[in-house]
Order: structure tokens, then C-alpha cells, then sequence
């Protein structure tokens, strides 16, 4: 089924692929295996992060609404302290 193409190709007869380069960067080409490079460890410093997983995780709170919730509260007990001095004093009668 390989047959001569009818018109000729633009660039060219085809080309078997060019191998893949490893690696780690396109812009630069890789370090030759006889070259060896060494770096000091004092120039980063990498932050640790540590994870316990026996932590219990925290949910998200709006503040806007701990505060409702604080309001709230505050305005039922104030309820609640009316309504015991009614009683109280409707006993004492």
C-alpha cells in the first residue's frame, strides 16, 4: 500500500522521529553524566510543616453569625431571668 504520493512534499521525504530528550527543563539542554554540581544546603530553608492526624478538624465559622448567636443567647437568658422574677414575685404574694 506505500506508494510514491502524488504530489511532492512540502518539507520534505518523512524522517523518523527524533528521540526524546530527559529532561528537566526545554529551554536548557541536560547536564552532560560526567558533570557533577554541588550546593551548599545553607541557601534555602524549607518552613516544616507538621500534621497530626489526631487533631480534630474545625469547622469553617462565620463570625458575623457566632455573634448573632451570641445576641441571642444573651437576650434569652435576659428572658429567662424576667420570667423567674414574675414568678418569684407573683409567689411571694
Amino acid at each position: 500500500m506505500a506508494s510514491t504520493p502524488k504530489r511532492p512534499l512540502v518539507k520534505g521525504p518523512l524522517q523518523p522521529p527524533q528521540p526524546q530528550l530527559n529532561s528537566k527543563s526545554y529551554t536548557q539542554k541536560p547536564a552532560s553524566k560526567e558533570e557533577v554540581f554541588t550546593t551548599s544546603g545553607k541557601e534555602k530553608s524549607i518552613s516544616v510543616v507538621e500534621f497530626n492526624s489526631r487533631a480534630v478538624e474545625q469547622p469553617f465559622l462565620d463570625p458575623s453569625i457566632m455573634q448573632k448567636r451570641i445576641e441571642a443567647e444573651k437576650q434569652w437568658k435576659a428572658e429567662q431571668e424576667k420570667s423567674s422574677k414574675a414568678e418569684g414575685n407573683s409567689q411571694g404574694r
